[in-house]
């Protein structure tokens, strides 16, 4: 039953329209950070989980921005009810300009028979210092220039709002968050990178994300999991459909292909319980289509606790999430 309901998601996703967002700029490994994009996913599993991910986005391109997230999750209980906790923090960089967000992260979760439903909270401070929303890419017209990425200055501080839903199986998950609930708004100043001198009033738009995942164990050993990420907002959708491949519980990598975008692959390894993984993307459209491809790493730990009583716990901790 759970796997029809995958494959009908899949099949509804597909039919999306296809176009590229901006804001919350798209991963390649999106699964390992997932409670970055939907708070509701905090305590989706037994075990407290740390996430890091790198992302060099479009080489060979100037001033190509550089992506970072730190997530990290754990169950909690407290009031006889099983909750979850989380801190999310995000950085990304253009030039010598650098955005940053710290945001807690809490989710209520209730029992159901054919699984656990999570409804989630975000709240944090951004530090802007460029406008994502207003990049771009010149020199398109002169093969002989070097690409250079260009933004529109900000300097401010603002708060940032989020909510989601999520449902969590003993083998798949799917979750709908919607991000910047109050649109943080500021003034962008062409005066950075491009040297320009316009004002602009601008906005972070809200987003809405889209996560789903399905572990299929074919053999002791072997497993796949196919996955899925629509991220909609401003007027933008994007489609990211993923199969990945474990061996032994050691063993990891996959293909995966991005609407408007492009396709690539990732593999990595389990080492004393840290999972590492690295991916690269090749872009055949968008604003990447001009550069060598982006790269990305991730690492992750995630530990039991013994804290919490098992017969309190309805969830299992599975591999993918």
């Amino acid at each position: 039953m759970e796997k029809g309901r995958f494959l009908l998601l899949m099949m509804i996703c597909c039919s999306i329209p296809q176009l590229h967002a901006q804001w919350d700029a798209p991963l390649s490994r999106y699964w390992t950070v997932k409670g970055h994009y939907n708070p509701a996913f905090a305590g989706s599993s037994e075990m407290i989980d740390f996430s890091l991910l790198y992302r060099y986005q479009w080489a060979g391109i100037r001033y190509a921005p550089q992506r970072a997230i730190l997530n990290a999750l754990m169950p909690i209980d407290f009031l006889g009810r099983r909750h979850g906790a989380g801190v999310t923090a995000y950085t990304t960089t253009a030039g010598n300009l650098r955005n940053s967000l710290l945001a807690a992260q809490y989710s209520y979760i209730l029992p159901t028979r054919h699984g656990n439903l999570h409804f989630g909270l975000h709240a944090g401070i951004h530090d802007l210092a460029f406008d994502e929303g207003s990049s771009r890419i010149s020199g398109n017209d002169n093969q002989k220039a070097q690409p250079s990425y260009i933004v529109e200055g900000v300097k401010r501080q603002l708060p940032d709002l989020g909510a989601g839903i999520a449902w969590q199986g003993d083998n798949g998950y799917a979750g709908l968050s919607l991000l910047h609930l109050n649109q943080p708004s500021f003034q962008a100043q062409n005066d950075t990178l491009d040297l320009q001198s316009d004002s602009l009033k601008s906005i972070i738009p809200r987003s809405i994300h889209f996560m789903a995942g399905y572990n299929i164990r074919l053999s002791h050993s072997f497993a796949i999991e196919p996955m899925v990420w629509v991220q909609a907002g401003n007027g933008n959708t994007q489609l990211q459909t993923t199969l990945r491949a474990v061996v032994a519980d050691r063993y990891s990598g996959g293909l995966f292909w991005r609407s408007g975008d492009g396709y690539g692959f990732f593999f990595g390894t389990t080492l004393e319980g840290i999972e590492f993984e690295y991916g690269y993307d090749h872009h055949t459209g968008g604003m990447g289509k001009l550069s060598r491809g982006s790269h990305e790493l991730t690492l992750r730990y995630r530990f039991a606790t013994e804290r919490w009583s098992s017969k309190r716990q309805p969830q299992k901790s599975i591999r993918l999430l």
